[in-house]
């Protein structure tokens, strides 16, 4: 059997696409990591202010003294938000470092606040709640918002769904 085989191929078209391509990815892979480091900001803030660690799970409670002064305040005590003025979570913030970015807190004192919280222990018993992170779950999440919205400005068309 034989068989006979034409294929037809634009070489110019070819090139105006790959061309086009290369024009598009500096500014989409920009683009695209704003819309994910904004997602990242988004669900840390959302997950502590329900108390839940990034990767589930909730902190360790409020120590008796800590729950009575809240309770005094006005504020809730049946779970560990880390909110009391709402300054640290308004201060978290994210900025371009060329091809990557970073999460961080724009005010000193705050990103003093999340440090203790996070690594060295609040309190008299310096009780450490890990929040400051992005868990598996939203990790997977943040690759594949990355790569839709990567692939749409850039003209690339995005056939794999298991991303």
């Amino acid at each position: 059997m034989v068989a006979d085989i034409k294929i037809k191929f634009n070489t110019i078209n070819a090139t105006n696409y790959l061309k086009k391509i290369s024009r598009n990815t500096p500014k989409a892979i920009k683009q695209s990591l704003a819309r994910v480091s904004a997602y990242g900001v988004k669900q840390i803030t959302e997950k502590t202010q329900k108390g839940q660690s990034p990767d589930g799970g909730g902190f360790q409670g409020y120590a008796s003294s800590t729950k009575k002064s809240r309770r005094k305040r006005g504020r809730q005590t049946s779970f560990v938000d880390l909110t009391d003025t709402g300054q640290m979570f308004r201060s978290l913030a994210w900025a371009n470092r060329g091809y990557k970015n970073i999460l961080f807190f724009r005010r000193n004192t705050e990103n003093k606040k999340a440090a203790y919280h996070d690594f060295f222990g609040a309190g008299k018993s310096k009780v450490v709640r890990p929040f400051f992170s992005i868990g598996k779950k939203d990790e997977v999440q943040m690759q594949k918002l990355f790569a839709q919205h990567f692939f749409r400005l850039t003209g690339i068309r995005w056939v794999n769904e298991k991303i």
